[in-house]
């Protein structure tokens, strides 16, 4: 039986990662469930990483012996989907845990439903069972524990942030069973299977096809300011939300929401709003709305169409750059 602890090495918590899963592997897998398992079982670490200069820092963090890599681009969990349901079905491992967090979370459910397996999130502990895997997790605001059995397999299991606690584990001597690259010759922009809208022909919020919105949670009127250049170099149109515009950090014709314009661009990148429903009237005709907040529980996160948890000018701006080099490949949109 084979378990995989999967690392997302793209980021900067690869570290912490790693901790939450090799304390769960080393405590958290009940005490003689691998000596109960016919043929027992074996662990692998499997570890996304983008850039060359890390890779041997992220083999030395990976909790098992056993580690596999595989080169990727940044925040593709899409593609990193696909490098896990890459393995015929005989040869799939049974168990695949990731760490606590939206990532691990949206890996776990993706895969699940991809392989036809069983997901669970924020597990204590788990136990390898002849009628499956038998895990505990806290239930009811951590008032009480539940177990729980996942029956059909791949097992897709995130560990409970708990575990981020666990002490570093004894010293580890590593084998890389493999190395391959998934982003191949053309570098894998993460843009290879889309379309880049046109730069906006307009001045006019109303009539943007692609928006780039500052909330007040951007911090202050340079890091607004960094937002408003990114959604330049992205050949985006760029409005505030109504703290901004009162706070003198961005004109008000600028202003999105009851009190300014409503919207209906084909994108919408949100950054650090809070999400009112006076703001969301502006944007809420949006073909697709991106909010990129660190706060998980923001209403603009429950009412968008995908979020990054994440601080939003380091994203911005990083995506300002992919975008701006990709429209000046031959292949890209005008």
């Amino acid at each position: 039986m084979r378990v995989v602890a999967v690392v997302d090495g793209t980021v900067g918590t690869a570290g912490r990662q790693a901790r939450a899963l090799g304390g769960f592997l080393r405590d958290g897998l009940v005490a003689g469930v691998r000596e109960g398992v016919p043929g027992g079982v074996t662990e692998e670490t499997l570890v996304f990483y983008h850039d060359e200069e890390d890779r041997d820092g992220l083999v030395g963090l990976s909790p098992t012996c056993d580690v596999r890599l595989v080169r990727t681009a940044r925040r593709r969990v899409d593609r990193m989907v696909e490098v896990l349901t890459s393995a015929p079905r005989g040869e799939q491992p049974s168990l695949f845990l990731f760490a606590p967090g939206p990532t691990g979370t949206e890996l776990a459910a993706r895969l699940a439903c991809r392989t036809g397996g069983a997901v669970l999130t924020e597990a204590l502990s788990a136990e390898i069972g002849p009628a499956g895997l038998a895990c505990r997790k806290n239930v009811y605001s951590a008032h009480m524990t539940g177990g729980f059995e996942l029956a059909t397999r791949p097992w897709c299991v995130t560990v409970d942030a708990g575990w981020y606690d666990a002490p570093d584990p004894a010293g580890v001597a590593h084998r890389v069973l493999s190395d391959s690259d998934e982003m191949g010759e053309t570098g894998a922009s993460p843009f290879a299977d889309v379309e880049l809208l046109e730069t906006p022909s307009s001045e006019e919020l109303a009539e943007a096809r692609f928006l780039v919105v500052a909330g007040y949670g951007a911090g202050d009127r340079e890091r607004v300011e960094r937002i408003a250049a990114a959604a330049r170099r992205m050949g985006a149109d760029f409005g505030v939300s109504r703290p901004v515009a009162t706070n003198a950090w961005a004109p008000m014709d600028r202003l999105i929401g009851v009190s300014g314009t409503r919207t209906a661009p084909a994108l919408c990148l949100v950054v650090g709003a809070s999400g009112a429903p006076a703001f969301h009237w502006g944007i809420e005709k949006a073909g697709f709305i991106v909010a990129i907040n660190p706060d998980e529980r923001a209403a603009i996160v429950g009412n968008a169409d995908a979020a990054v948890l994440d601080d939003g000018v380091a994203v911005i701006e990083e995506l300002a750059a992919i975008i701006a080099a990709e429209r000046k490949r031959p292949s890209a949109g005008a």
